[in-house]
């Protein structure tokens, strides 16, 4: 019956004009979940700002929160299992929260932090109290490179503990759902983790090998990676399992990585597996940028995962706009690509400006929630539909694609698909394996203007790298050569790449720290310490948008120089790094440092990523970085 309703909307959408194409000017909806994250530190302390806060909430017209209620291993409400956080003591926020959100018709959902449970200046009770349980990376370090510690998802009591928590929400408190975050592993480059003595010891005793022996691309890579994955996943089967027994109608989410891919390589977070499975009711990616084609390409990624198989409400991050324009322009983009909705963070970031506009556009009405009474959601979008077939078609159009989407979301849900394996994870193990490649790089003593065009005399007797590669190992289809020279102040680096296409040539981001990457760009990594750990990233694109990042952390800024050129052939770039910026001592002779120099290429519509040294996967391996001799 399901997919005879299917058939028949998609007839119907056929006969109206396709949904309106300009983002900013899409239609209200009368079905749509409005998700806010609400960060703990937002959280009132007492009645009366509870009813105001959730007031200003609900003027908006927001229909579903995520209370961050266990944050850094303490508890926002007061529990028996846990230490509340002392900013709410003699008071029970989460009460009053749901107390307030329901009588304006607003869903609960509790933000529950997983497996991260403590930062840099506090540990937390949790893992103060049990310190056997906190993860560590295959150096022995357990706090991370974003500053966090986590815990190992293989001790089993540690387990029970989180859920314990999970549990206790769902039993004392009348909320609408579970919503999980920090539920992987920590980011998996360059400190793949968990290798304490727990999963250590539980893998060699599976599989016969130490994992710290593991040669990351060799097919045993593939088994270690499976067997880490399999840790989270059936955390979320667990969480899912025993939070519909004790209440059923519950509904699980989870904040994932946007790019599901990504996600699944550096976290070990396969989230479209937990879709498959039918463990979670809706997923919210972390799609947080300030550019609207960015989040239109991860908007895309994420529908190419899971198709309708689930609710999708991307996330939008407030934190990383400007002014209202790029969230309303991003709230327009989820709704022409036939999202569910969308999840905004977060209530830290929600001023006036926002709720006003917010509530002026595009959340002018109130709206249904999809993931609740779907079936009769169906009907709301078809009677609207209906109402507006003949006046406005475009907005009718609309409607009933939505329709049609979560008509093909049940037709999923209803099927017994039985437990559905996880896919191989994107892991190349390639047959042959390139060499890492060396270079000595000369010391020059003529003065540089950075300008972009490459006439200075040092470049031509500079030393000279190809890249030759994709980042899979495959020729590179066109040529780049990149030169490097060093003085006693600078690392000087120009790239010439040759571009048949020039006039394809993306060019959008144009802040500092924008994701230049995602642009027709170079790409730069280099690890000063000849360690294979921590490393910076540099980028820009031909408008000179410059990003910087130590490993993971985006918030570093360096002092370095970048100026490209154009020309009817390709484009050309000059780059200026100080030795004082990347915090060591300037390079003398002898000095061996690691590095790799990659080139993003965009003009196909098609991204191509070349590289110097071959990392099969991701650019973020330092064990794959070339090595820079200084000379």
């Amino acid at each position: 019956m399901v997919s005879r309703y299917i058939t028949i909307l998609f007839l119907l959408v056929a006969l109206v004009v396709p949904a309106v194409a300009n983002s900013t000017n899409a239609p209200v909806k009368p079905v749509e979940g409005r998700g806010l994250w609400v960060d703990a530190m937002s959280i009132p302390v007492n009645d009366s700002d509870m009813a105001n806060f959730v007031k200003s909430i609900a003027e908006a017209n927001i229909n579903v929160i995520f209370p961050e209620v266990i944050r850094r291993g303490y508890t926002i409400y007061p529990s028996k299992l846990d230490e509340q956080n002392e900013r709410w003591k003699g008071y029970d926020p989460l009460a009053a929260l749901v107390r307030e959100a329901h009588a304006r018709g607003i869903e609960v959902h509790p933000w529950i932090t997983c497996f991260r449970q403590g930062y840099s200046e506090d540990k937390g009770p949790i893992l103060r109290a049990h310190p056997d349980w906190i993860a560590v990376n295959k150096w022995g370090e357990a706090l991370s490179a974003l500053g966090g510690y986590w815990i190992c998802p293989s001790i089993p009591e540690a387990r029970d503990y989180i859920a314990g928590l999970i549990k206790e929400v769902v039993s004392s408190y009348d909320v609408d759902g579970i919503h999980l975050d920090y539920i992987r592993f920590e980011n998996q480059f360059p400190s793949p983790y968990c290798y304490n003595d727990s999963c250590r010891c539980k893998f060699k005793a599976q599989y016969g090998v130490d994992p710290i022996d593991i040669d990351p691309l060799s097919e045993t890579q593939v088994t270690w990676h499976l067997w880490r994955e399999d840790l989270i996943n059936t955390f979320v089967q667990r969480v899912a399992n025993e939070s519909r027994a004790l209440k059923p109608g519950i509904k699980i989410s989870a904040a994932v990585g946007s790019m599901p891919d990504n996600a699944r390589e550096s976290m070990l977070q396969d989230w479209p597996h937990w879709v498959d499975n039918k463990w979670v009711d809706f997923v919210s990616p972390m799609a947080y940028t300030s550019n609207s084609d960015t989040y239109r390409n991860m908007i895309t990624a994420e529908k190419a995962a899971v198709d309708d198989r689930t609710i999708l409400l991307p996330g939008i991050g407030l934190h990383t706009q400007k002014n209202t324009a790029p969230t309303l322009e991003q709230i327009g983009i989820a709704r022409d690509m036939d999202t569910d909705g969308v999840a905004l963070f977060a209530s830290a970031y929600m001023k006036d400006d926002i709720r006003t506009a917010l509530a002026a556009g595009p959340f002018s009405n109130k709206a249904e929630l999809p993931f609740r009474d779907t079936p009769g959601r169906v009907k709301t979008l078809l009677d609207a539909a209906t109402a507006l077939y003949e006046t406005k078609p475009a907005e009718a159009s609309l409607y009933l694609s939505n329709a049609a989407r979560l008509l093909r979301y049940l037709a999923y849900q209803s099927e017994n698909t039985g437990y559905v394996k996880p896919t191989r994870p994107p892991i190349v193990i390639p047959e042959t394996v390139l060499p890492i490649p060396a270079l000595d790089v000369k010391r020059v003593n003529t003065p540089l203007v950075i300008d972009g065009k490459l006439n200075d005399s040092i470049w031509a007797a500079a030393a000279k790298i190809e890249i030759a590669h994709t980042d899979m190992g495959k020729p590179a289809p066109v040529l780049t050569i990149v030169s490097l020279a060093y003085d006693d102040t600078n690392l000087y680096i120009a790239y010439c790449a040759a571009e048949p296409m020039v006039k394809n040539i993306k060019a959008t981001v144009t802040k500092r720290d924008g994701p230049a990457f995602y642009d027709d760009s170079l790409e730069m990594f280099i690890d000063p310490w000849n360690k294979r750990r921590d490393y910076y990233q540099l980028a820009a694109n031909t408008l000179d948008a410059e990003f910087d990042a130590k490993v993971n952390n985006s918030s570093v800024n360096l002092d370095w120089q970048v100026k490209t050129a154009k020309s009817a052939t390709g484009w050309t770039a000059e780059i200026a790094i100080p030795f004082k910026t990347l915090g060591v001592e300037p390079a003398k002779p002898g000095d061996v440092w690691n590095a790799n120099f990659g080139r993003n290429r965009w003009v196909t519509g098609e991204p191509q990523y070349l590289i110097w040294s071959v990392p099969y996967g991701s650019f973020h391996r330092p064990e794959r970085f070339g090595i820079i001799r200084f000379k």
